[in-house]
């Protein structure tokens, strides 16, 4: 009897071990959380009928970069044509069930990392990813990538060189968020913008997502007194006020808002700080398309 036959239920608990962990790794290359679980679904179809294995998670994690590959080229052909700045699907999780998944910060899911990952290439992100979130031999990385393993090692750590120029950024927690409900139902309510922008760093950004399809800023808003009055005068707009509920999630491995009208969600917040515990960048999703499986946390 061939091994993959007599070792079934071997395979489906390594492959159930990893899979939260695979998820996280698919969203990394896609920022699509309905297409990570259908790649990490995929992937468990070809480990299943693999001849022999020898490190389940180096394997899965290889078999997960193959196919978020060819599915990401055709996700950044739509990329090209997409309205206003790209954020990642929110990535909404169970308080629980991210706590183990948090305690990786390799695989860090923050919409600053996200942002940043962006900027490298496929392979790039693949060779980074294999080697240093997997311990996969940069002569396995090469058989994966179609590349040589020189060529894989510097991918890699170009990658890394890019990742570390970006890292200015934080994660923001519980407490940062609460700062920032205060001061923002202060301006409000007061109509003084001052305490929201005492929150705001200097040269904070307010990235929104409306994927052409909602009203949303096109452009990146740089600056505390710009981003302020944003928020405050999209907030004035909201057609229906009394039916509009905010409620704290956990977004993408951190604190986050999830903004509801009429029960029907309409726009998530995250938020990064500074070095001093300023907000330094405002990540706000209004795309409906992204904001389908919201409810479902996973």
């Amino acid at each position: 009897m061939p091994e993959h036959q007599s070792d079934g239920g071997e395979r489906l608990q390594a492959y159930l071990g990893q899979r939260k962990r695979l998820i996280r790794l698919a969203y990394r290359y896609l920022g699509s959380v309905g297409e990570a679980e259908d790649i990490v679904q995929d992937a468990w179809l070809r480990f299943a009928g693999a001849d022999s294995i020898e490190d389940a998670p180096r394997l899965l994690s290889r078999i997960v970069t193959n196919l978020s590959l060819d599915r990401l080229r055709s996700a950044q052909k739509r990329r090209e044509t997409y309205v206003g700045p790209w954020l990642p699907e929110p990535f909404v999780e169970q308080a629980a069930s991210a706590d183990i998944e948090t305690s990786d910060a390799a695989l860090d899911i923050s919409f600053s990392v996200m942002r940043a990952l962006e900027r490298l290439s496929p392979l790039e992100r693949a060779a980074l990813f294999l080697h240093d979130l997997y311990d996969v031999p940069f002569e396995e990385v090469a058989e994966t990538l179609k590349r040589s393993p020189a060529a894989c090692r510097q991918m890699a750590s170009r990658a890394r060189k890019m990742l570390r120029k970006d890292n200015r950024r934080f994660p923001a927690n519980e407490t940062d968020i609460a700062r920032y409900v205060a001061g923002f139902e202060q301006a409000m309510t007061s109509g003084d913008i001052e305490p929201l922008k005492r929150l705001l760093a200097e040269d904070v950004e307010f990235i929104a997502d409306g994927g052409g399809k909602v009203a949303a800023a096109l452009n990146i808003l740089v600056g505390r007194d710009r981003v302020a009055k944003f928020l405050v005068g999209a907030a004035r707009k909201n057609p229906d006020p009394e039916h509009t509920a905010i409620r704290p999630a956990l977004i993408n491995g951190g604190p986050g808002l999830v903004v509801s009208v009429a029960g029907a969600v309409v726009q998530t917040f995250s938020f990064a700080l500074d070095a001093e515990g300023s907000i330094a960048a405002v990540y706000t999703v209004r795309n409906p398309d992204k904001l389908a499986g919201i409810g479902e946390p996973r």
